[in-house]
């Protein structure tokens, strides 16, 4: 029945969803909004190494507890849905090699330290919630502190602040990062994600 509910929750809070990220362009890029169609690069993200021994989880469930986070926090659902997706194709299990962990790949001492900054208690990133969370809450930290620049947001996300640069500037590995993930949030905003 609880699995019912939430799904039935995703369902609801997906259909109603109509909200864009703030400030979606670069001064030196020239972003579409996310309410503008856009086509999808075939082209899939790299994947970390993942657990063949985890227990499937049902993806809808993921969706709907991205959806709830990014509403916490006040940041665009489609894009913590492409972040996400991005990161580990929504894989509680999945590790980088660089350490990173879970859906949001969060590195731990980022939980560590960003967990107690922003959401106000420990967190333990090994926990499908508040990876999910803290991820919502980091992107929203860095839209908040670069003014809504998706770019050096995203761009921090991945490398950190160093990394927060415009887009001329960007590394080419960056560059593909941050529009890749723009355009995993325009394919699940026009319901075209991969789940």
């Amino acid at each position: 029945m609880r699995i019912f509910c939430v799904l039935a929750f995703a369902a609801l809070c997906a259909a109603a969803c109509t909200q864009d990220v703030a400030g979606a362009q670069s001064s030196d890029m020239s972003l579409p909004t996310l309410d503008q169609q856009m086509t999808i690069d075939p082209g899939t993200p790299p994947s970390p190494s993942i657990d063949p021994n985890a227990p499937p989880l049902d993806l809808r469930v993921v969706k709907s507890m991205i959806y709830a986070s990014a509403v916490k926090h006040r940041v665009n659902p489609y894009l913590v849905m492409g972040l996400g997706w991005w990161e580990s194709g929504w894989n509680q299990s999945a590790v980088s090699s660089a350490g990173a962990i879970g859906v949001m790949q969060i590195m731990p001492a980022t939980g560590d330290s960003e967990g107690p900054m922003l959401m106000r208690r420990q967190v333990n990133i090994h926990d499908l919630a508040d990876n999910i969370e803290l991820g919502a809450a980091i992107i929203k930290h860095n839209l908040d502190g670069y003014h809504g620049d998706l770019v050096r947001a995203l761009a921090d996300y991945y490398g950190g602040p160093a990394m927060a640069t415009d887009w001329n500037h960007l590394r080419a590995d960056a560059k593909r990062y941050v529009y890749g993930i723009y355009q995993l949030a325009v394919a699940f905003r026009d319901g075209r994600g991969p789940v």
